[in-house]
């Protein structure tokens, strides 16, 4: 890019789901335009971005630096970038590590967690801790706001940019590169020569994403919910790979992340759509950076598509920004393109809510729809977002063998079209014998200690790492009180591992005149509720509030240091048992238990695990 002036400036993002880091190549793009060296860090290169943040000196061409931070978990940092925050973390650093530093930040959070954009706040005050600028004040964006994140974002960015050109002008006859001109791709791809494997999407290498990926082997793969029920739950069991097998290092709350791949069939029909037929099976030209995370052999066009490039994410303003340069011969689609890209007009940011969130539209359905846009093959990288793999808690392991437990994602939109997850339809399609691409996460936040009572509050499929570290207790002989809340919709339907809770309690059911269900062990409770048998709706929530139980797990906190231990869906539910814990802890203290329970998250006792 010729004519550029002022320093560099650095984007780092730290994305979970990829939200942060489709932002971050936007920016990139409007700093290109205001002519600005901008390029874009992934902080899992701790060292390039060490040296951008710890440059040191006042120097006009050290790079300013712009953090849009994600928040994970219970106000956790993404996973990708917990080595450079714990790099960020070294007390060896001081207030001078940062200094001369110009920076901002940009905070991706939700308000129906608790801890709303922590991450980023914990990021961003760190950096000015050591020494570190502001070049204006950081932003927030929320995804359960009416503009969600980008509507956040489009507010702040405005800001971002005019304080940049305060400090850098635009001089010697340099002009901004105006929008309707396209700019060149971040990372290229080329086709080369054809591949022998025609019409094939390659094979899976296992150590092409990180050192940590291996394949496993499917064992067990069984649905666990009746055919006539609308859910398909499965048990989903796999042999780990030879430097996995040893569950030492395994501790409860661990997680698998699962690479999945596309269906053929979506995969055929984009190639289709966009005349790509003659070329799909040529062998491809990467940059190195794209080479790192190929997982498969020969890298084609097809296996790109295949198992690299999410398809069926929901797409938001920037998909339809970039979309817009390359629809030809139709002026009317050209125009709602760029209208479903606008997201600083609330009527236009509204508009594609209808058409792409409210419905749940894919990535490729709009694409498909939008019949007049053929996009150069250079630029599918700049088009689609990374396929990222999906997290499952572990619900136990033994002899080399980890277990899941899966919901398998289908339902209906509003257009009573059949959405399926990507993942987990992937996940379903495998047979045992098959051979699929894993890595192993260990938690960020440290499980319940073995040797404290613990009260577990897990609806649904978060139950998972609750089992497991049920069983690592049973397996030990721990003796220390137990409690376990489960809810779902029916016990016959989806009652899961009732016989197991049974044979650990040893204990008769007895079922109250709401349809609770408790079984009381000498040291495990298990209490299951179901909120469509019978004619009342009850909830794990509710469930706390009944007298015997609130008074328990008043008793096992207060008394005992006992551990709380969240984990399933996010939304109501989590706010709803955290309200529920307080009142327990008001009838054993006959005071203000929100206090009690601050304390107790502060402490790490206050454990949640939502999604």
């Amino acid at each position: 890019m010729t004519g550029q002036h002022g320093p560099p400036v650095a984007i780092v993002y730290f994305s979970e789901t990829g939200t942060a880091q489709s932002l971050a190549d936007h920016l990139r793009k409007q700093l290109l335009r205001l002519r600005f060296q901008a390029f874009v860090l992934d902080p899992e290169d701790v060292e390039r971005v060490m040296t951008v943040l710890f440059a040191g000196g006042h120097d006009e061409h050290r790079p300013i630096v712009v953090l849009l931070c994600a928040t994970t978990g219970n106000g956790e940092i993404p996973r990708h970038a917990r080595r450079l925050w714990k790099v960020l973390l070294r007390r060896k650093l001081t207030s001078e590590t940062c200094a001369g530093l110009l920076f901002t930040s940009f905070g991706l959070g939700d308000t129906a967690y608790a801890r709303f954009n922590w991450a980023a706040k914990k990021v961003h005050k760190r950096i000015l801790q050591l020494g570190g600028q502001e070049l204006c004040k950081r932003g927030e964006g929320d995804d359960s706001a009416s503009g969600g994140i980008e509507g956040g974002y489009a507010t702040w960015e405005p800001i971002l940019l005019s304080s940049l050109l305060d400090l850098y002008p635009l001089s010697n006859g340099l002009e901004r590169i105006p929008d309707d001109i396209l700019l060149p791709p971040e990372f290229e791809v080329r086709t080369l020569a054809p591949s022998k494997t025609k019409e094939s999407p390659g094979t899976l290498l296992q150590s092409r994403v990180t050192p940590a990926t291996r394949l496993g082997t499917v064992t067990v793969n069984d649905r666990i919910t009746p055919p006539t029920h609308f859910q398909d739950t499965r048990q989903f069991k796999f042999a780990a790979d030879e430097n996995h097998k040893a569950s030492q290092h395994m501790i409860p709350g661990a997680t698998v992340l699962i690479y999945a791949q596309n269906d053929p069939e979506a995969v055929s029909a984009l190639i289709s759509s966009q005349n790509w037929d003659h070329i799909a099976d040529d062998l491809l030209s990467v940059p190195a950076a794209v080479q790192k995370w190929a997982t498969t052999t020969p890298l084609t066009l097809r296996s790109l598509l295949t198992y690299h490039l999410d398809l069926n994410a929901v797409p938001r303003a920037t998909y339809f920004e970039t979309l817009s340069y390359f629809s030809r011969g139709n002026e009317q689609q050209a125009e709602k393109l760029k209208e479903f890209a606008d997201a600083t007009n609330e009527e236009c940011t509204q508009d594609r809510y209808d058409y792409a969130d409210r419905p749940r539209r894919s990535a490729l359905e709009c694409l498909l729809e939008f019949e007049s846009v053929k996009i150069p093959v250079a630029y599918i990288l700049e088009v689609f977002g990374t396929l990222r793999p999906r997290q499952f808690s572990i619900a136990g392991w033994s002899n080399g063998q980890i277990e899941l437990l899966i919901t398998v994602v289908k339902y209906k939109t509003i257009l009573r079209r059949i959405r399926h997850g990507v993942c987990t339809k992937y996940i379903a399609s495998l047979k045992p014998g098959d051979k699929f691409l894993y890595e192993i996460a260990q938690p960020q936040s440290k499980p319940p200690p073995m040797d404290k009572p613990v009260v577990l509050i897990g609806p649904g499929t978060g139950v998972a790492p609750l089992r497991a570290l049920l069983i690592e207790r049973f397996n030990r002989g721990i003796d220390t009180p137990s409690m376990l809340v489960f809810g779902n919709r029916s016990r016959i339907a989806d009652f899961y591992y009732e016989n197991e809770w049974k044979a650990a309690t040893a204990a008769q059911e007895e079922i109250d005149e709401n349809g609770i269900m408790t079984l009381s062990g000498p040291k495990c409770t298990i209490v299951a509720c179901f909120s469509r048998d019978g004619n009342s709706t009850r909830y794990v929530q509710q469930v706390l509030k009944r007298d015997d139980v609130a008074r328990e797990v008043g008793r096992l906190l207060v008394h005992e240091g006992g551990y709380v231990w969240v984990c399933g869906s996010k939304g109501k539910m989590p706010r709803a048992v955290r309200s529920a814990i307080e009142e327990a802890i008001e009838t054993v203290i006959g005071s203000n238990g929100g206090n009690a329970v601050a304390e107790m998250d502060k402490l790490g006792r206050y454990l949640e695990e939502t999604w």
